[in-house]
Formats: structure tokens, C-alpha cells, sequence
């Protein structure tokens, strides 16, 4: 695997530096997505942090998840859960699920999203998608810095995030193709938290 910046070499450091980058609203999204599972298996893509499948442990919910960094998955590891190291762009599918978890990485498979989704449908019948919508990586200071290095993951470097209405835009087009239903449960500061059914 390749080289990550330093916000994604220790948990800690990342959960840090995700609450100063949300100012200090970075639980409150997971919060908001907790809300919103539903049934009794729940498969979270690039989960980095662990607070959705502690939430899954209390509420006897069976958590699978996905990230391509070997820190936060061996983190994950030695707290019991079930954590898997891929680049999810390489897996033929995910693991079935009642709720399928995607935050804050969309943007990651702009190049490759229609395949994306279908492997998302086909993994849960609701999906959660938190993406955000306001590109912090643009302004100058501390949070700019910090929002520009937190886009190199495994050695990659990536410029691109959606707004808001690239994003219902990008939506629009894929529910017409694949046949799915959405809709915008919340904003919470700069993500923008959407349910995605079949």
C-alpha cells in the first residue's frame, strides 16, 4: 500500500484533525448515521474511524467494514471487529448487508461510480451515503492545509470534491440508470447525509 499523509497514520491524530475540520462536529454526523441504520447487519466502505460499528456493538448489530488503511484497520482488529484491508475499487462485491455505510469517501470513485453503485445495491437495499459538499480544501490558513492533506490516501493525491448540486446531480443521473430512489436526510455543517433505497 502506498504512503499516507500524516492525518491517516493514527487514529487519533485522525479523529483530531476530522474535528477540527468539522469544528468540532465530527460525532455528530456519525450521529445522524447511526439514526439511520437499520436491520441487523450493517457493511461500512472506508470506515476509518470505529464509532458507527461501536454504536453497531451496543445495539447487538453485526458490523463488516472495508478500508484500504492498515492502520485503522488493524485498530479496528484489535478492538473485535471485523475489519477488512482492500481498496474496495478491487473487490467484485461487498458483503451483504441490511444498511450499506459510505462516508465522506465518495468523491474518491467519481472515475469509477456507476460501478460503485451498482456493487451498493447489490450489497444492501439502503444505502447511507455522508459526502461532503463544501470544499474546505480551497480556503488558505490551518484548515485549508489540513483539508488538502487529508486527501492523500495510500499515496494518492485528489483534487476533486463534490458540491452540493453536483452531487443530487450525480445522484439524479445514477437513480435513472440503476433504478434507485433517494433522498436528503440532513446537512451536518460541510457533509451532506443521503439515503439511498431501492
Amino acid at each position: 500500500m502506498g504512503k499516507n499523509s500524516l492525518i491517516y497514520s493514527n487514529v487519533f491524530v485522525y479523529r483530531l484533525s476530522m474535528s477540527l475540520l468539522y469544528k468540532g462536529l465530527y460525532r455528530r454526523r456519525f450521529g445522524e448515521i447511526c439514526k439511520l441504520l437499520s436491520g441487523v447487519k450493517v457493511t461500512e466502505l472506508c470506515f476509518g474511524d470505529i464509532i458507527i460499528a461501536n454504536y453497531c456493538k451496543i445495539h447487538k448489530i453485526e458490523w463488516n467494514g472495508v478500508d484500504i488503511n492498515e492502520t485503522f484497520v488493524e485498530f479496528a482488529r484489535k478492538r473485535g471487529y471485523n475489519a477488512e484491508m482492500n481498496d474496495i475499487n478491487n473487490l467484485n462485491y461487498f458483503s451483504k448487508a441490511d444498511t450499506c455505510v459510505l462516508s465522506g469517501s465518495l468523491y474518491h470513485f467519481k472515475d469509477n461510480i456507476e460501478n460503485l453503485f451498482n456493487k451498493l445495491l447489490d450489497c444492501a437495499p439502503r444505502i447511507i451515503i455522508s459526502e461532503p459538499v463544501i470544499n474546505l480544501s480551497t480556503r488558505n490558513g490551518i484548515i485549508g492545509k489540513m483539508a488538502r492533506a487529508a486527501a492523500n490516501v495510500n499515496g494518492q493525491k485528489q483534487n476533486f470534491r463534490f458540491t452540493k448540486e453536483t452531487l443530487l446531480e450525480t445522484l439524479s443521473n445514477l437513480s435513472a440508470r440503476l433504478n434507485f430512489k433517494f433522498q436528503i436526510i440532513a446537512q451536518v455543517d460541510k457533509d451532506l447525509i443521503v439515503l439511498i433505497t431501492r
